[in-house]
């Protein structure tokens, strides 16, 4: 038996959830790409001024939409969080509310992240007597492209936070069911450039040239080997080649070739050292076959740690509103990256997943839906967590 006030929100949350799951359909319909989120962000606007809260801040990073809500009794403050961009896929389902802009889609559950939190602030805006303190709704532009959150923290949308927490929509677990992890929960991500210098020549005269494609292929070896013989096996670490151009004919050895990926880590002091040990490859390689190189790395997100205290308060909530068994301690984080991690560099808090189905396909596939059972249930998990750190039950 739950105590009054999580019956008050459930009841809430049950007469908000259908114009949320409506909202989810509409955003769906209309994805837009990162840093173009224009209607999105005024949609989310119009709906936060329509619940009554009367600070509401646009154009925050970019396309960002912050709103506060201040409760009826002076306390802490926590922020919750939501993603508002899509990607650059075609969508394949048959949703009677697929996509209808060509090349883009809400493949990794935007949609959902938004219309929940948008339900969430409904919610407890009509809750706003039993609140003691300050709630902030941060709605954030141009995740998949790694700059939303840190453009939101520098336009102020984490000043005077407390504490702040965030979900991602997760296939292959249950609707009802999330999945909490203390510590490192998602990877931190970066990216590199090497273009490889050497000398063309004629396809019949090889010896004539410096082969960067030869050289490039035995970089990308090389690179395989620094994650197996030089970092231990209990840290994780990821080095992804996932482009690699070069030439124009089939006659022409080409004068370069450009290398591109990703270094995923679980650690930020293994991150901090793979610039200057991926570099030290590419010069060892080059050298040793008369080539030059130019190398770029960019700093992308950090690792998504889990605050400790504040991940178990977002278990024993889970454990309250949907039961203990619906709690699943995950064994392992994900190397996938989240830049949720910038917001964490301000207050502690905590991500977690929310289950949308075990027959959901995969994140970033041309039909994936995030389903809307699990809106409801994110909207509850939200508002008991927020209530509970502000010490309204």
């Amino acid at each position: 038996m739950g105590s009054a006030i999580e019956d008050a929100i459930r009841t809430e949350v049950m007469a908000q959830a259908p114009r949320a799951v409506e909202t989810r359909h509409h955003l769906h319909q209309n994805p837009e790409l990162s840093d173009r989120e224009e209607k999105t962000s005024a949609l989310v606007a119009e709906r936060l001024r329509s619940y009554g809260i009367e600070d509401v801040r646009t154009h925050v990073g970019g396309n960002g939409v912050v709103a506060t809500l201040h409760g009826a009794h002076s306390g802490r403050t926590i922020a919750i969080r939501a993603d508002m961009d899509a990607l650059p896929i075609q969508e394949t389902s048959d949703l009677t509310y697929k996509s209808c802009v060509p090349g883009v889609m809400h493949a990794c559950g935007h949609d959902g992240h938004t219309a929940t939190l948008l339900g969430t602030a409904a919610t407890l805006a009509r809750m706003r007597d039993r609140i003691g303190g300050t709630v902030r709704f941060i709605f954030q532009p141009a995740e998949e492209t790694v700059g939303g959150a840190a453009r939101m923290c520098r336009d102020g949308a984490m000043e005077g936070v407390d504490a702040i927490v965030a979900l991602h929509g997760w296939p292959g677990m249950a609707v009802g069911q999330i999945g909490v992890r203390p510590g490192p929960m998602m990877a931190s991500s970066d990216t590199f450039d090497i273009t490889v210098k050497g000398r063309g020549a004629h396809a019949a005269y090889p010896h004539l040239s410096v082969d960067p494609i030869l050289v490039g292929s035995q970089l990308v070896v090389a690179l395989q080997g620094l994650v197996s013989r030089e970092i231990s096996p209990t840290d994780s670490v990821v080095v992804t080649v996932a482009q690699f151009h070069a030439g124009t004919a089939y006659n022409i050895i080409p004068g370069s070739a450009e290398i591109k990926g990703t270094v995923r880590c679980l650690s930020p002091a293994i991150q901090d050292l793979m610039p200057a040990r991926l570099e030290r490859v590419a010069a060892g390689i080059c050298a040793a076959w008369g080539a030059k190189y130019e190398f770029k790395y960019l700093r992308g997100t950090p690792v998504t740690v889990n605050d400790v205290g504040f991940n178990a308060l977002v278990s024993e909530v889970g454990a309250q509103v949907l039961g203990a068994d619906n709690v699943i301690e995950l064994d392992e984080p994900s190397m996938g990256a989240e830049d949720f991690a910038m917001y964490l560099a301000h207050a502690p808090g905590a991500m977690f997943r929310l289950g949308v189905g075990e027959d959901v396909t995969p994140l970033h596939t041309p039909t994936y839906n995030f389903t809307d059972g699990a809106v409801a249930k994110g909207m509850e998990m939200f508002a008991n967590i927020t209530l509970r750190y502000l010490g309204s039950y």
